[in-house]
């Protein structure tokens, strides 16, 4: 049996970057923890388990730019609301306004999203 079981994102301001995923789309903080020596938390989203692990200060960050995650997919009811409230309240940058249905923005700590609409086909 194959089922998806977490992401893993690299932040350099843990407690930001969980109450970013709390207050933009309504995560769950489960837990801090470890990753290897590195501060993290576990964060969950309609069941999906999101890691965070904290990059420490002086540390260069990972470079996902040419591999790895390149955005994550979330489906709200408007993307055109989530994509406003993302570059307002988080300071995140449009990146991509597909169409009424999906949306790419960029927020804070090198992550993308891709916003659909609960139910289009995109």
């Amino acid at each position: 049996m194959t089922f998806f079981d977490h992401v893993h994102l690299c932040c350099t301001d843990l407690d930001a970057m969980i109450n970013f995923w709390k207050q933009a789309f309504g995560a769950e903080f489960v837990r801090y923890r470890k990753f290897g020596g590195a501060d993290g938390a576990v964060v969950t989203l309609s069941g999906v388990q999101i890691f965070l692990k904290k990059i420490p200060e002086g540390a260069p960050l990972p470079d996902g730019s040419a591999c790895g995650v390149n955005h994550l997919g979330i489906r709200v009811d408007d993307p055109n609301i989530m994509a406003e409230k993302l570059v307002n309240e988080f300071g995140g940058k449009l990146l991509n306004k597909a169409s009424d249905d999906c949306s790419f923005v960029a927020v804070p700590q090198g992550v993308t999203f891709e916003l659909m609409r609960v139910g289009a086909e995109v």
